[in-house]
């Protein structure tokens, strides 16, 4: 063999092995394959049906809900411990095309039993991991059986055991709901019946504590008007606007009329996020008046005093 083919095997010699280090550090380094949290062996044959606040009833299947993105959390109920595979209700909600006002979602057993949580619980479950409020179709590594057990269960974790609804076939939606209490004519708001009052459209600055300012058109209805349909008591000089989760602002009678404030429920022409407020939440068109501390979400009760 002459000097020249030499040097050429030794070439590519040198490149093989070069090459073969090269693909072996990226193979190896590349992350493993994320193991599936469904069992193996066919899914049961189990369906939930999703009525009431929604634009048409819908029924959902395991092998549809399996295709969402799947969460797992860890609970003791009734002191067994099981790990539950399954959808956020959040998620469901998303997947069967929810009304944006959906307030209360009541999840029912097939022997009748149910539980009821609201928007506001299933969306906050979801900041929290492991805390996941789902809808089941997994337990320890098994699919939950076509039996009076399953193939749906309501895992609620650090709610009340029970909140534990075995064979869920039916989850009915029901709007959200504001009260306005103290007034001469108390009453409970929900969306066929708060635009009434008056649709109005602004512009404002809203300052959330640890995110970048937002400029944006608002629509919702004028918080004065809502008032003087219920009837402002002789004597009150004071409005207090509560969220669900009990986080509540004061203003005056004047402020409230001054300000312009609204029950908020939309941003640039679309429904707010579940992130921020869905679906009401307070609106104020005021420079004085941007900081988020004032914007009230998820508002639940309007009181007079």
């Amino acid at each position: 063999m002459d000097k020249n083919k030499k040097i050429i095997l030794s070439i590519v010699a040198v490149a093989i092995i070069v090459i073969a280090g090269v693909s072996t550090y990226f193979l190896v380094g590349l992350p493993a394959a994320k193991t599936s949290l469904l069992p193996s062996g066919q899914a049961p044959q189990g369906q939930v049906t999703v009525t009431g606040d929604i634009s048409t009833p819908t029924t959902l299947t395991v092998q549809d809900l399996s295709t969402l993105p799947l969460t797992n959390v860890t609970v003791t109920i009734k002191g067994v411990t099981g790990t539950y595979v399954g959808v956020t209700v959040l998620e469901l909600l998303n997947k069967a095309g929810a009304s944006w006002d959906t307030g209360f979602i009541t999840l029912i057993g097939s022997d009748g039993y149910s539980k009821t949580v609201n928007f506001y619980q299933a969306y906050n479950s979801t900041l929290y991991s492991g805390k996941d409020i789902i809808l089941a179709f997994v337990d320890n590594g098994k699919w939950l059986p076509g039996t009076s057990d399953g193939p749906f269960e309501l895992i609620a974790p650090g709610f009340a055991p029970a909140y534990d609804v075995h064979s869920v076939t039916q989850i009915n939606l029901q709007p959200w709901t504001i009260s306005v209490t103290g007034t001469t004519n108390p009453m409970t708001l929900i969306s066929s019946n708060l635009t009434k009052y008056g649709t109005q459209t602004v512009q404002a600055t809203f300052a959330p504590g640890c995110q970048p300012k937002v400029t944006a058109n608002w629509t919702g209805v004028s918080l004065w008007n809502i008032l003087q349909a219920s009837g402002i008591p002789s004597g009150a000089s004071s409005v207090t606007v509560t969220g669900i989760d009990g986080y509540n602002q004061e203003f005056s009678l004047s402020q409230v009329q001054s300000v312009g404030m609204l029950i908020g429920y939309q941003e640039n022409g679309q429904y707010l996020t579940p992130g921020n407020g869905q679906p009401y939440r307070l609106i104020l068109p005021s420079a004085d008046y941007k900081s988020g501390s004032y914007w009230v979400s998820w508002i639940a009760q309007i009181t007079v005093s």
